[in-house]
């Protein structure tokens, strides 16, 4: 039997044993990460500036189209420019990705890329880009420099194929890249409306002559130089 002068003791005890099973059984309030944020943010983000640009894309909008909190993004992304380069280097003109080990397959890849984004859901980035960058001076700081790295990763393609010793070092990649990407985007433009059907469907077909043709004449005036 625990006379008085005990009792405090026990009951401290008791308390003490009850407070580490309270916490060693209480759950994790805290919101686990959500592993497909950046990609619902990063196709919102897309969708949102290829609809109505810079002034479309907004926090706001961005919450609630993607089905995010704010502060959720506002933990990951401290402005709009942020964003706005995180989406377009995971989901635009990813050149950097480009490596099969073969220049021609690394060119058909390249024309495959440039077509789809001048035709497919994010078409009207372009145009939006050259839009804004005179309107808003923070737009151009975020697509001038991701746009000069993108082309220094398409001539990246031909110099690793001078390494590779597929090409003569001769070969220059800008004027390739122009030739690429040059006809791509003309092929499109030039395109009428009522033809737009029949030029997607014979896309692959086009893209395998294009990039035939421009190694073929590429070869014969670096042939021709030496």
């Amino acid at each position: 039997m625990y006379t008085d002068e005990h009792r405090p003791n026990i009951l401290k005890a008791k308390l003490t044993h009850n407070k580490k099973r309270h916490i060693s059984e209480a759950p994790n309030r805290g919101r686990p990460r959500d592993p497909n944020l950046e990609d619902r943010v990063f196709d919102t983000v897309m969708n949102l500036y290829a609809e109505g640009g810079w002034a479309a894309l907004t926090f706001e909008a961005v919450a609630r189209v993607s089905g995010t909190g704010k502060s959720s993004l506002y933990r990951r992304w401290e402005d709009r420019q942020s964003l706005l380069r995180n989406a377009l280097e995971a989901r635009w003109l990813t050149v950097d990705r480009i490596d099969n080990g073969s220049l021609k397959e690394d060119l058909r890849e390249l024309a495959d890329l440039i077509f789809v984004s001048q035709t497919g859901d994010y078409a009207n980035l372009q145009t939006w880009f050259t839009i804004d960058a005179r309107r808003f001076p923070e737009v151009k700081t975020v697509t001038a420099p991701y746009i000069k790295q993108t082309i220094k990763q398409g001539r990246a393609i031909v110099r690793r194929a001078v390494t590779r010793g597929e090409v003569p070092p001769s070969f220059k990649p800008g004027l390739l890249m122009d030739l690429i990407v040059g006809a791509v985007n003309n092929h499109v433009l030039t395109t009428p409306p009522h033809l737009k059907a029949v030029m997607l469907k014979k896309a692959p077909e086009f893209l395998n002559e294009l990039v035939d043709v421009v190694l073929k004449g590429a070869s014969a005036h670096s042939h021709g130089q030496n």
